[in-house]
């Protein structure tokens, strides 16, 4: 059953509730974690590119496993892949509160993308699946509820870490990834079965797509803009934590400045959405890349708490720009040369920068300090965002 009528929409919103219940639970557990992950490695005598080594090899393993898990979900369905990823949560965090080395943090990590790269993409191709014509509407409820769990989580993070320690917050994965698979036992078998149209002949047609991707410049240049731009979001998420922890700030004032963040960057969505139907690329990109600087080198060079709120509502709307920017070109290119084969592309091309620029931020913050970081990402998402801009204006001429 797709989504047709309103009444069929109601039915799939009503029928994939616990779904959405799954992806609020992991993003908000998960998401405790940002204020303590790059201060909990730096207590373990981690060097900044070891730092960067923890926060990036969670995104190595989705790189590698996110095709592999999806072909076997379209062969054999989603919900016994959905039932170990959420189960898997309970050893990845024991993992996480035993670790006494940095390399045991690091494979905590690793482990941690094998549940990251399940979950939330099955989550996101139930949904899709159902969708029909209203597949707007089924991504705005998984964002919502993705959203909503990025602003709590780093608060409730901030507070289990003030009166409870940090062992607490990765002890708190266990609990929601059992949560996590009851809702996904009380989801309707039918929609989570295995998708009937995944033949043979549909994996054929992906070649010729791939051929055709690699050789139109304007998408291998969103690819190469998208390799840069997926990871920024990270600069804030996970090493701003530690110019918080120089400067005195609270774990619960870390996470209340992150949280603000993520609301911030949920809010203005539909209107950089709007911006991008009505107005073109241009705005988006001009205001993410140039805005983004403007905010981390605040952020980063001005050591005051009301210019720390400051820059990251800016930080926040800025880089919401990027992310609307880059998805509304990854629409267009899809429209082009086939939307399932450019997003394939889309999404490896953001998670290898993922997984590598957090490296290069790690040997950065070694030279730099974290508030030099800040500053220089900024430029670089600045250069990136206009590199980009130029390029595709020159390809539409």
């Amino acid at each position: 059953m797709v989504a047709g009528t309103a009444g069929d929409e109601r039915s799939i919103f009503a029928r994939t509730l616990p779904l959405l219940a799954v992806v609020f639970i992991m993003v908000g557990s998960v998401s405790t974690l940002w204020p303590v992950l790059t201060p909990y490695a730096r207590d373990l005598g981690a060097n900044g590119f070891e730092i960067g080594l923890v926060v990036g090899a969670i995104y190595g393993t989705r790189l590698i496993l996110q095709p592999v898990i999806g072909g076997f979900a379209d062969r054999h369905g989603y919900r016994a892949l959905l039932l170990f990823g959420t189960l898997l949560y309970i050893p990845i965090g024991l993992v996480y509160a035993a670790a006494g080395s940095v390399a045991v943090l690091v494979a905590a990590r690793l482990l941690h993308g094998v549940g990251s790269a399940i979950v939330l993409p099955m989550v996101m191709a139930v949904l899709g699946s159902h969708a029909g014509t209203k597949g707007g509407a089924a991504m705005a409820r998984f964002n919502v509820a993705q959203w909503l769990g990025y602003a709590v989580g780093p608060v409730l993070g901030g507070l289990i870490i003030e009166f409870f320690g940090s062992e607490t917050v990765f002890m708190l994965l266990g609990p929601a990834g059992v949560l996590s698979a009851v809702a996904v036992g009380l989801t309707d078998r039918e929609l989570m079965a295995a998708e009937s149209n995944a033949t043979t002949a549909d994996a054929r047609s992906a070649r010729p797509a791939n051929d055709r991707i690699r050789s139109d410049r304007l998408a291998v240049a969103l690819l190469a803009f998208n390799f840069l731009a997926a990871p920024a979001s990270l600069i804030i998420l996970s090493f701003f934590p530690l110019l918080g922890d120089d400067r005195g700030y609270s774990p619960i004032l870390i996470g209340v400045l992150l949280a603000i963040a993520s609301f911030v960057t949920a809010a203005v969505q539909p209107f950089w959405g709007n911006v991008a139907d009505e107005r073109g690329l241009k705005p988006l990109l001009l205001t993410g890349g140039l805005g983004s600087l403007v905010a981390l080198a605040l952020l980063g060079l001005i050591d005051s708490l009301p210019v720390a709120v400051v820059a990251t509502l800016l930080a926040g709307g800025t880089l919401a720009a990027l992310v609307a920017g880059t998805a509304t070109a990854a629409v267009e290119a899809g429209q082009r040369r086939g939307m399932g084969a450019f997003m394939g592309w889309f999404a490896s091309a953001g998670s290898t920068g993922q997984a590598i620029m957090p490296l290069i931020y790690g040997l950065l913050l070694g030279v730099l300090g974290v508030d030099g970081l800040l500053a220089a990402v900024g430029v670089l998402i600045a250069i990136g965002s206009l590199a980009y801009l130029f390029a595709r204006e020159a390809a539409l001429e």
